[in-house]
């Protein structure tokens, strides 16, 4: 069960802790925890370090997790540093995103053997259409 702040709360200092946060108020400073959610309406004004973030609400600072999930109704100003990064359609990003280093994604993955077309072939069938 995650640790809440209530939407009728706001905290002015750091949260550290190795357990899951879900913000639906507002915090003023850094959050460490393992999971954190920022829920719709939650406010988050400060750097974030997670194994994984969600955010429905508002961030500004920086994002470091494993996995971020930015749903339609998130507004993030500041740079996200993640494996894994989902943005739904609708989600507003002001910053640059970067891959954690090493991160699993890193790895090259093979490609698929695929019968290429010489630029001529190319030519020759855009031509007779």
């Amino acid at each position: 069960m995650p640790s809440i702040i209530s939407a009728d709360l706001t905290i002015n200092g750091n949260l550290s802790g190795k357990g899951d946060v879900q913000v639906e108020g507002k915090v003023f400073g850094r959050i460490e925890a393992g999971n954190l959610v920022v829920a719709e309406g939650g406010e988050v004004e400060g750097d974030i370090i997670a194994k994984a973030v969600a955010v429905s609400g508002t961030v500004r600072g920086s994002i470091k997790a494993g996995t971020v999930t930015l749903s339609s109704t998130a507004r993030v100003q500041g740079g996200v540093t993640h494996d894994v990064l989902a943005i739904e359609a609708g989600a507003q990003l002001e910053g640059q995103c970067k891959r954690l280093p090493g991160a699993q994604t890193d790895k090259p993955v093979p490609l698929p053997d695929l019968d290429l077309m010489e630029p001529e072939q190319t030519a020759q069938l855009a031509a007779a259409e």
